[in-house]
């Protein structure tokens, strides 16, 4: 009987010790698993951040890519409609300028942006028209002091003055928000603020080649203050009254 007692108590203290055994690789198993999904999310964490990045910098670059050809491809076409003669300057200015203000309105549209995101928007509407302004008030000062300024022959009736001042608002406002506003806006979202104003101001002097050198370069020139006051004040409605105004008086309303 003494035997057989031993026997049992021996039996019952390794199967206590199996028992803790199992209990103890069962934590063991637990806490491993633990840090193993600690590991998993994250990791997870920052594929998804990653994913946001490369997905935000990618719409970034085909806003930018979008905005450049919203540029190109009507120039591109119209140009060849100008040389046939089916298209005269003034009509051809026209529907270019109306393509652009439509491309730049529908593609920031498309795109799930809003239209203050181009700079049209009220906000910071002086300060825009004030530093913009500048140029015109500036110009004339330089003409006036420089040359004596005449009434131009075109300026004849005011006929002839509300079509100029009507053709050369429609240039201002679709030169601007191509330029300043849709161009500009998307490349300072995909390259920063410096990048986007070198591209604006240099397609901006590209579109007057037909000034030549000194034209471009003055366009490049001006075109890169008023991108300079569009990323200042996020408005570009008082930079395209400046350009209207400058355009109006200096190119149809006054001759030197």
């Amino acid at each position: 009987m003494e035997i057989i007692r031993r026997q049992l108590t021996q039996t019952v203290g390794s199967f206590k010790h199996l028992v803790s055994l199992i209990l103890a690789a069962g934590r063991r198993g637990t806490g491993n698993e633990k840090r193993k999904n600690n590991i998993t999310s994250d990791q997870k964490d920052w594929l998804e951040s990653n994913m946001r990045v490369s997905s935000t910098e990618m719409r970034n670059r085909l806003e930018g890519l979008e905005a450049i050809l919203a540029f190109a491809a009507p120039l591109l076409c119209a140009i060849p409609l100008y040389v046939m003669g089916i298209l005269s300057e003034v009509s051809g200015n026209y529907v270019l300028y109306a393509i652009y203000i439509t491309c730049s309105i529908a593609l920031t549209k498309y795109n799930g942006r809003a239209l203050r995101e181009i700079g049209l928007t009220r906000k910071e509407l002086l300060p825009s028209l004030g530093l913009s302004g500048v140029t015109v008030l500036a110009s004339f000062l330089v003409k006036l002091i420089s040359a004596e300024l005449q009434f131009s022959p075109e300026a004849n009736s005011e006929a002839a003055i509300a079509q100029g001042l009507l053709f050369w608002t429609v240039s201002g406002f679709g030169q601007e928000i191509l330029f300043r506003g849709l161009i500009f806006f998307s490349f300072y979202r995909w390259k920063g603020w410096k990048t986007a104003l070198l591209v604006s101001s240099v397609l901006f002097g590209l579109m007057h080649v037909s000034q030549g050198v000194n034209g471009i370069i003055f366009s490049v020139l001006i075109g890169a203050y008023w991108g300079w006051v569009a990323f200042k004040t996020k408005n570009i409605i008082g930079t395209s009254i400046a350009h209207s105004l400058f355009n109006f008086f200096f190119i149809f309303l006054f001759v030197s």
